[in-house]
């Protein structure tokens, strides 16, 4: 979001953004928004629920490695 000029408030927004500025320009792919909305839910439950797994925290840790080599990938092609 700072690439762009923008900074998020809340995780809610920062979904929105992603959405808008990334994936609706065709520069990231729709999974790795869903991946966030999952992961944010994970933690949800996790923070609410005291519902935790070590599998959720696994897929968690790999979709943010991924969003982050994306994420990379985005910052030097510009």
């Amino acid at each position: 979001m700072f690439a762009k000029g923008y900074r998020e408030k809340s995780h809610f927004c920062l979904k929105t953004a992603i959405q808008a500025l990334y994936v609706d320009e065709g520069m990231l792919d729709q999974s790795f928004v869903d991946d966030f909305d999952t992961t944010m839910l994970l933690r949800e439950t996790a923070d609410y629920k005291s519902d935790f797994s070590k599998e959720g925290a696994e897929a968690a840790l790999e979709n943010a490695e991924m969003f982050l080599a994306k994420t990379k990938e985005i910052l030097k092609s510009k």
